[in-house]
């Protein structure tokens, strides 16, 4: 068992986009999992992102400094081409 404290670092609508950001996160060396609101099956269900508290502010600056909309997002959890999706500088 984990004895090591969570928090929320984002919340998203879906379970797509909460496996990206925790994708993402996971390319950053962060540890982060999903809580889902719903035990129901589905894409569509309000989802938090939570990582380790003492990382916590690392995570959450590196979720706002990219910023994804929802198209992106989708691209990302659908595993669409990189090539395709816009820089982010």
């Amino acid at each position: 068992m984990d004895s090591e404290d969570w928090e929320i670092v984002a919340v998203v609508a879906d379970t797509l986009s909460a496996e990206a950001l925790v994708g993402l996160l996971a390319s950053e060396g962060i540890r982060a999992r999903v809580q889902a609101d719903s035990e129901l099956l589905g894409a569509a269900r309000r989802c938090h992102i939570l990582a380790p508290c003492k990382v916590i502010d690392r995570a959450r600056y590196l979720l706002w400094q990219t910023r994804f909309s929802d198209e992106e997002l989708a691209e990302l959890a659908m595993g669409e081409a990189a090539s395709e999706a816009p820089e982010r500088g």
